[in-house]
């Protein structure tokens, strides 16, 4: 596409950048999502070809009532068997189009950054979108006036972005940018994005500081992202600041709007901060003033801030440089409990309702709460009434229940469960159980209830992950299980293995690997906290080598990367040939021959067994450990060739015969070299010479390739590597040829694609010199 046009249209009259982008055009249409996640790896090549088919498809897809494109944003699913992350082609291709085509790439990635996505990735559009207009760094290649008028046509056709995008650039500080895509073949990058003379940043920063002052509609947003800046302005903007509030504030917003601009004035304006960076006293005592006529008049929005998150930032009569943590949170505590008093009093139940409609901290909300309502009676009708909400505000609810009943004291929670419990609704009455304290006074009050409600109580309860007795930590860990909710048991006993007895840590194990957990629950297991468990495992009596090597199959996706492994796994293929064949048979399950395989091979689901054909092929790219190693790391020969002898004596019974000389190379490919330094060693190259197959031979070159892993080469390196490694092999061909024809074969084949490489990275090193990269 970038070069066809010189070299034959006016030769040959091919028009080759039309039948390229015909050729991305049929390649993504119709565009679909499944089609989109199909060619994700070449959408930035597409891209870069047909830049203009590119952006039209996109804009297009944009322009239907639900975009493909948007299929793309879904959030990475938490833990070890979560889903990957998907948005990266798209990203990485409008950014390389972003250098060249910069006001269509904005308007597409403006439109993608309305979709929220709740994950911790942070390639996601609209930081593709701050790279594009970075003041100090901007990763385009348009003119200053250029990306001055894109940013304002920004704001005006897409606010709530352009506002952000704005708001960026007011920051002062160290920032930290992360490099954009950049096109391989195109030049629409030459020379740019290596940073911007200061006038020219300057000059960015006022037009982003224009916009943002001249807002057409300032709002309790836009004037609180002014506040938050307050620190980076000088006192004439600082003043101006002062102005848009106080004309604001007289346009006479509600309490919501006026609260949420008060608390970014407590928080950015009225510190210690503002003192070190020589704030002016008039802009502060403005500061104070508009604070002063932000209050609002509900004592719940008044109160809200208190309870926004379990921390609150202290405010400026308290930020100093050695700030007493004890003491603030104190403070803190004694104006939520003064808070919760006001509240109670002035609006009551329905007060505390509107207050947990947005609320960051509700077990707090409770435990201040129960400070103030002594009355039994009146506390069983608040949690009774707290129960009988059914709406979104149920959660909170709930939480806000708990936050109470573990702030009451063990001598009346007995007496006021019973008061609240309604002894006809066991669903109920398990739920309330479940919101008090997680521990055995809990439990022992539960064994008054029935059968049913105790149940239901251990299908409900949501346990803590501290806190425990090591006899609580075992109940809890056994009622969890027998219930089948091995996720919140591995939970909680996550940082305390060495207190779970191995038949229960088995079990454990097992059932968080194989029982399939509620979709709602929450406790999803993490990696690191698998591996620490299989660590703890591993080498207790009470569980057999075999019975490991079974667990670390069922985790192997989870263990392949940690820093546990799969030892007992290797170990067990190593030592035996018919396992090695069955986790052949599990990836390719189509025979070279007309034979039937054991029916206890066969897996009826189809689910499963896709999920354990994954598992398998990881394996068997995975394994390493040669057959017939022994403690001190020594191979034993005879051991090593009656392996590799047997397992290709039960591969061709079962009809796996050619995969089964292609993963035998590749096995052999990753023993190590013998004494004289050559790979393979004497012993590997005597089992290669015997076989003598094409597969065996594939196989171990594939090997020898692949385990290579990453390469990291300087700019305009070329292929040195690659011809140091093609010497090398020729080399180790000459030795090993005269004895071992066959293996000097392989040899030279291994050096002859290294020396294809080598002329394939000179060449691209070429281009390198041509083209900036």
């Amino acid at each position: 596409a970038v070069y066809g046009d010189l070299l034959f249209r006016n030769r040959l009259g091919v028009n080759v950048q039309a039948q390229v982008s015909s050729l991305v055009r049929r390649l993504l249409t119709p565009l679909t999502t499944d089609k989109l996640l199909s060619h994700l790896d070449d959408l930035s090549a597409y891209a870069e070809a047909a830049p203009e088919t590119f952006l039209e498809l996109i804009e297009t897809d944009l322009r239907n009532s639900e975009p493909a494109v948007f299929g793309l944003l879904k959030p990475v699913e938490r833990g070890p068997f979560g889903t990957g992350q998907q948005r990266s082609g798209l990203l990485w291709a409008l950014e390389g189009l972003g250098w060249k085509h910069l006001g269509r790439v904005s308007r597409i990635l403006a439109q993608l950054a309305t979709i929220p996505i709740d994950d911790n990735w942070n390639n996601r559009p609209i930081a593709s979108l701050e790279a594009l207009y970075r003041s100090w760094l901007p990763r385009t290649a348009a003119t200053l006036q250029e990306r001055m008028q894109s940013l304002q046509s920004l704001t005006e056709q897409y606010p709530d972005v352009g506002w952000h995008i704005c708001i960026a650039q007011l920051k002062a500080g160290h920032q930290i940018a992360f490099s954009s895509h950049r096109p391989h073949w195109r030049d629409d990058a030459s020379g740019a994005g290596h940073g911007v003379t200061k006038g020219e940043f300057h000059q960015f920063r006022s037009k982003a500081l224009d916009l943002v002052l001249s807002w057409p509609d300032h709002d309790q947003r836009t004037l609180g992202g002014l506040v938050e800046q307050f620190h980076d302005f000088d006192d004439e903007v600082r003043c101006r600041v002062w102005e848009l509030i106080e004309e604001w504030v007289a346009t006479d917003p509600d309490d919501n709007a006026r609260a949420a601009v008060r608390e970014r004035i407590r928080r950015h304006a009225l510190t210690r901060r503002s003192r070190l960076r020589g704030v002016s006293e008039e802009a502060l005592e403005r500061a104070r003033g508009a604070y002063g006529r932000l209050e609002p008049a509900d004592p719940v929005i008044r109160h809200r801030w208190l309870f926004s998150g379990s921390w609150i930032e202290p405010s400026a009569d308290e930020d100093n440089e050695n700030l007493d943590y004890e003491a603030h949170y104190e403070r803190i505590d004694e104006l939520r409990r003064d808070g919760m008093k006001e509240i109670w009093q002035e609006r009551g139940f329905e007060g505390v309702t509107a207050l947990l409609a947005d609320c960051g901290a509700p077990t707090v909300v409770g435990a201040c709460l129960e400070a103030h309502i002594v009355d039994a009676e009146v506390r069983a009708d608040f949690l009774n009434r707290c129960l009988s909400i059914t709406d979104q505000l149920r959660g909170m609810v709930e939480l806000c229940v708990s936050g109470f009943l573990r702030a009451v004291g063990d001598d009346v929670l007995g007496a006021l469960l019973v008061l609240t419990t309604r002894g006809d609704d066991a669903d109920t009455t398990a739920g309330l159980y479940s919101l008090a304290p997680v521990r055995s006074h809990t439990w022992r009050l539960l064994d008054g209830q029935s059968s049913e409600v105790r149940d239901l109580y251990w299908q409900k309860v949501q346990p803590d992950w501290i806190g425990y007795t090591e006899a609580e930590l075992i109940e809890l860990v056994d009622r969890l299980l027998n219930v089948q909710r091995p996720g919140p048991a591995f939970f909680v006993a996550r940082l305390n293995w060495t207190k779970i007895e191995t038949s229960r840590l088995k079990r454990l194990l097992l059932e968080v690997g194989t029982v399939n957990a509620d979709p709602s629950d929450r406790y999803i297991p993490e990696a690191h906290d698998i591996s620490d468990a299989f660590g703890e495992l591993n080498g207790r009596e009470g569980i057999d080598r075999d019975e490991m090597a079974r667990l670390e199959f069922t985790y192997f996706p989870v263990l392949d990367h940690s820093e546990y492994g799969i030892p007992n796994l290797e170990r067990r293929i190593a030592e035996s040939p018919i396992d090695f064949v069955q986790i052949l048979a599990l990836v390719f399950d189509e025979r070279d021959d007309d034979g039937q395989d054991p029916p206890d091979w066969h897996i009826e689901d189809p689910e499963k067994r896709r999920e354990l054909a994954r598992s398998a092929y990881g394996l068997l790219e995975r394994f390493s450990r040669i057959p017939g190693t022994g403690r001190d790391g020594v191979i034993d020969e005879e051991k090593f060739r009656q392996w590799v002898a047997e397992t290709r004596r039960l591969c061709t019974e079962f009809g796996r015969t050619g995969v089964g000389d292609d993963y035998i190379g590749r096995l052999l490919s990753r023993a190590p070299s013998g004494e004289d330094g050559i790979q393979p060693s004497l012993a590997v190259s005597k089992i290669l010479e015997a076989i003598g197959s094409s597969e065996i031979r594939s196989g171990f070159a594939a090997g020898i390739f692949n385990g290579r892993g990453v390469t990291v080469r300087a700019v305009g390196e070329g292929g040195k590597q690659e011809g140091v490694l093609a010497h090398q092999y020729k080399s180790w061909a000459r030795q090993r040829s005269s004895d071992f024809p066959f293996v000097g074969s392989i040899l030279e084949h291994i050096a002859a694609d290294y020396e294809h490489w080598e002329r394939w990275e000179d060449e691209q090193a070429q281009v390198g010199q041509r083209l900036e990269y």
